[in-house]
């Protein structure tokens, strides 16, 4: 049976909808909210993984629109941002496929503009992973005309163009997430703007020109709604559906952390759902789960931002317990 053991670091810096990147021992923390729907900063923050010391960066270049709820990637040292909401109507940020791109060797950014014709829409509450050259997203909250989404999306940084993947089964939805295994991108859950969605993890083959999504179904994939009687939806044998978590590949396992298991009665950041704590694992050779049960207990929550070491350590950072607080604890996961 795998093991997971988890360190708590000794930085604390509290928000949610942030995204963490990890670059040679370093993680770098990029916007999201501590008040709801308000951006706390467009300040990138350093924490050094060895020390847990932190540092607030200064930054310079074509500064990004603070935001929350959007998406990062690291490929070549560098991180790549997209998407998001903000302005004075806290509505996704319309900037026709631009990327935002953060070198930590300068503390500088640049904005690069998409050079193919299409791209995805303006989102918030994506997902997202990296993958040799390619910056994937997934899905997301779009604007009123949009709504909820379930495409896919690749971004070359080579040729600065989007490509279209195909879109992904079931309902759209915010609050999903997505890793790459080997030449494999592979989704888990999700919000349908009814329920947490459940009960299956998906696959495909990114890299093939004709390949299909192939659902992998353990369970209900209807959750929990807003007007569910139930605190959560356990089962001992595959985790419950839920949104907002984190989902990472590490030593050919891939592993979810957490996540928001029933949703707040307003579905929205003022008030706070019910959030899991627990992890599990998944064997994609078996398609088998199992629990972990590491000895430190981090406490259950949702909207945090996770990313993996070259080491294969997750890196988890902030989110929403159950009272709506803003935690800002980080931890390191190992398998």
């Amino acid at each position: 049976m795998s093991t997971f053991k988890l360190t708590k670091l000794a930085a604390t810096l509290p928000r949610s909808s942030h995204s963490i990147s990890v670059i040679q021992g370093k993680a770098y923390i990029y916007g999201g909210e501590i008040n709801p729907r308000e951006p706390v900063d467009g300040a990138v923050h350093l924490i050094d993984l060895s020390t847990g010391a932190y540092q607030k960066l200064a930054a310079f270049g074509q500064i990004p629109e603070p935001r929350v709820g959007h998406v990062a990637g690291v490929i070549d040292g560098r991180i790549y941002i997209f998407g998001g909401r903000g302005g004075p109507a806290m509505t996704p940020l319309e900037e026709a496929g631009s990327i935002h791109v953060y070198d930590p060797t300068t503390s500088s950014w640049t904005t690069v503009k998409a050079t193919s014709k299409e791209f995805p829409c303006a989102r918030s509450y994506h997902c997202a992973t990296a993958s040799g050259k390619q910056f994937i997203i997934h899905a997301g909250c779009g604007d009123a005309s949009t709504g909820r989404l379930n495409d896919t999306w690749s971004f070359d940084i080579t040729t600065l163009e989007w490509s279209r993947l195909p879109d992904a089964p079931g309902d759209p939805r915010g609050g999903s997430s997505i890793t790459v295994l080997g030449d494999t991108l592979w989704r888990f859950g999700g919000f349908n703007g009814k329920t947490e969605v459940g009960g299956s993890i998906e696959n495909i083959d990114y890299l093939a020109p004709t390949s299909e999504w192939k659902s992998i179904v353990f369970g209900d994939t209807a959750g929990l709604g807003r007007e569910s009687s139930v605190l959560l939806d356990t089962s001992d044998s595959y985790p419950g559906a839920r949104s907002v978590a984190a989902l990472q590949a590490i030593k050919g396992r891939l592993i979810i952390i957490g996540g928001e298991g029933k949703p707040s009665t307003t579905g929205g950041h003022d008030s706070a759902g019910n959030f899991w704590d627990d992890i599990w694992s998944f064997d994609p050779i078996e398609e088998r789960w199992s629990k972990l049960a590491p000895k430190e207990q981090m406490e259950a929550r949702g909207w945090f931002a996770s990313d993996v070491t070259n080491d294969g350590e997750i890196i988890i950072w902030g989110g929403i317990n159950s009272t709506n607080e803003r935690l800002g604890d980080g931890w390191i996961g190992r398998l």
